[in-house]
């Protein structure tokens, strides 16, 4: 029987392998695969992040501007109202380009994206287990445990 698990390229993986080999599973093949894809994104989705946030500054200076500037405009001609609309406003994009700017400057071969693809490939390392059909539960479980992304059973009987 053969498993196939993907992995998040992390010690996580390690000690799973780890305990594999500790349990009498040896015939492995790890494949790390080549990450294509070296872009930030301003919005994250629900279902993909990088981990990178580049409106919490913004959003943060937006509520300190916008309290300033709806208090000034009770004294300036506009009014509370759309002084304070502006200042969230320009508190967000003064936010955005700060974040921008400092990450472009600490990371110059990576691309800003305003949102991700969705045909991006979450797993770094797919790790290929050879194994007999006993043992089957034994390894889901302790890969599982491990934080495995993605699992598939193939199993090499032959049924007639």
């Amino acid at each position: 029987m053969q498993i196939f698990a993907s992995f998040e390229h992390s010690t996580y993986l390690e000690v799973g392998i780890s305990e594999l080999q500790k349990n009498g599973i040896t015939d492995m093949f790890a494949v790390p695969l080549k990450k294509v894809n070296k872009e930030a994104t301003v919005l994250d989705s629900l279902t993909q992040s990088d981990g990178r946030s580049f409106l919490d500054s913004g959003f943060a200076l937006a509520v300190i501007l916008s309290t300033i500037f709806a208090s000034k405009g009770f004294e300036w001609e506009l009014g509370a109202i759309y002084w304070g609309l502006i200042g969230a406003g320009s508190g967000i994009l003064i936010g955005l380009l700060f974040e921008i700017i400092s990450f472009k400057l600490k990371n110059k071969d990576k691309k800003i994206r305003l949102m991700k693809k969705d045909n991006q490939n979450n797993g770094e390392v797919i790790l290929i287990i050879n194994c007999e059909q006993k043992d089957d539960q034994l390894v889901s479980d302790i890969l599982k445990k491990n934080l495995a992304i993605g699992l598939a059973k193939v199993s090499s009987d032959k049924h007639d």
